[in-house]
């Protein structure tokens, strides 16, 4: 099965802390990867009352599914399915979630069947990397309907190496510590959030 355990920490950016990156590691020299990553879960919101997260991610030249299920803080296990970015387009059109798969395998574990899942909304991800000191950070600037933020992630090995080194990045960098909720809370949370018509 294709799964992974994320090891993860998150801060909002306000627009200068954001820019001040761009250029502090010299960002704007390379292509951004640009992402639409559209949400889904069952009427009654199944999936969030789990504090997990179903998503249909787009990139420019494929798809995937992903479903992130708690582990403990900062922990998740991403259970992936690869789609053709064909096959990932007919579903967010048809409002559907693949049937089969190891993403429908574990949804099945954690008894949601898939045709009771929908569109909840989406977003669309302005995406730089670069490696940090124990690991990789992503710096994001995502879209939600009319709603914009900025946002700084670090995904590493370790969850111990991993927070000692994101708190000297931040401190280094004069960054105010901000907590994030997940991109999928985020949205949901802003006003006017329309699903996917």
């Amino acid at each position: 099965m294709s799964q992974n355990i994320e090891k993860e920490f998150k801060n909002l950016l306000n627009k200068e802390e954001y820019e001040a990156l761009i250029t502090a590691f010299n960002l704007d020299e390379t292509d951004p990867i640009k992402q639409t990553n559209v949400y889904f879960d069952t009427p009654d919101y199944k999936l969030k009352g789990l504090n997990s997260g179903l998503r249909i991610r787009m990139y420019e030249d494929k798809g995937e599914i992903t479903l992130k299920t708690p582990i403990q803080e900062n922990e998740k296990l991403e259970t992936n399915d690869d789609l053709t970015l064909e096959e990932a387009k007919a579903l967010v059109d048809s409002h559907k979630m693949r049937a089969s798969g190891n993403v429908a395998d574990k949804l099945k574990e954690l008894g949601i069947a898939t045709e009771d899942l929908g569109i909840i909304g989406q977003l669309s991800t302005i995406r730089y990397d670069f490696p940090g000191d124990k690991g990789t950070y992503f710096l994001d600037k995502s879209f939600y309907q009319d709603q914009m933020d900025y946002e700084l992630e670090f995904e590493s090995e370790s969850l111990e190496e991993g927070a000692l080194a994101f708190q000297s990045f931040l401190k280094r960098h004069d960054i105010k510590v901000r907590k994030a909720k997940q991109k999928i809370e985020r949205m949901l949370a802003y006003p006017n959030a329309t699903t996917h018509q």
